[in-house]
């Protein structure tokens, strides 16, 4: 049974009731480990280009590395990244184990490294290329359009990096269930994840769209408050996520518990 987007957030506000603290705790978590890794990366490397500019003099003194050190660096900061990604697992299993009544458990926010993470780093890579192939075109020929001084080449660049942005967007909603079956499912590989996700997403690529677009209002609001709602909105948005992945799984609609904690109150923030 499909479900509006008003439906799944009325769900999800059901299930975060009182629960928002836990959620929120393991967000500042996160962020403090990832603060700390980037603070010692950025110990270990210093800033590899360093430019002053004084008023007074118009002099412009720039200091740089070794071309070495500099690709080390970002090679570093690339591991670091799917390192990090193996805590979205943890993440989506204490969402999903919230939508479905269960008891969340802060523990669980390293659950990926402990359920085969290479799953999700060689994942996390494969979709991170793929998205990466269908920009590179764009970007290459606006490259060669800037010193050619060709407008030409200019425009088209800019139509294929629109024609790369739109194939990206596709992409990621096709692939967007791979994260909650490689976290409900451990004997789930990478590549079977990303075929039953595009499999299960036939038809609702537009529904995901539009559930994701609902959220923009709240987003943009959040500026006003420097960023610090998204710790409220946030678990609002990945709640809502799991209600759809359920849905898409049949479970919502093979147990009827979950079904009786529908809300009529089906208005949308």
């Amino acid at each position: 049974m499909k479900r509006s987007s008003a439906e799944l957030k009325a769900l999800a506000r059901t299930q975060l009731s009182g629960k928002y603290g836990i959620y929120i705790g393991a967000a500042l978590v996160y962020n403090l480990i990832s603060g700390a890794v980037s603070g010692i990366t950025a110990m270990i490397f210093p800033t590899f280009s360093v430019s002053k500019f004084s008023v007074s003099n118009m002099i412009l003194e720039q200091s740089t590395v070794s071309a070495g050190s500099l690709i080390l660096f970002y090679v570093v900061e690339f591991i670091i990244s799917l390192i990090l990604s193996i805590f979205t697992i943890g993440f989506l299993k204490m969402y999903l184990d919230g939508s479905r009544g269960y008891q969340v458990m802060f523990s669980d926010l390293f659950y990926g490294f402990r359920h085969h993470p290479d799953r999700v780093i060689l994942l996390t890579l494969a979709l991170g290329l793929l998205y990466a192939a269908c920009l590179i075109p764009g970007y290459v020929v606006l490259i060669l359009a800037i010193p050619l001084e060709s407008p030409a080449l200019l425009i088209a660049g800019i139509v294929l990096l629109i024609i790369g942005l739109v194939a990206v967007v596709i992409l990621s909603l096709g692939f967007s269930q791979t994260l909650f079956l490689l976290t409900d499912y451990d004997d789930l590989g990478p590549i079977q994840a990303a075929k039953e996700s595009w499999k299960m997403m036939k038809g609702h690529k537009g529904r995901l769209f539009y559930l994701d677009l609902s959220f923009l209002g709240l987003t943009l609001l959040s500026l006003l408050s420097c960023g610090i709602a998204m710790l409220w909105i946030t678990p609002y948005m990945r709640m809502t996520q799991s209600f759809f992945y359920r849905e898409l799984d049949g479970e919502l609609d093979q147990n009827p518990q979950a079904a009786q904690t529908e809300q009529t109150d089906y208005y949308a923030y």
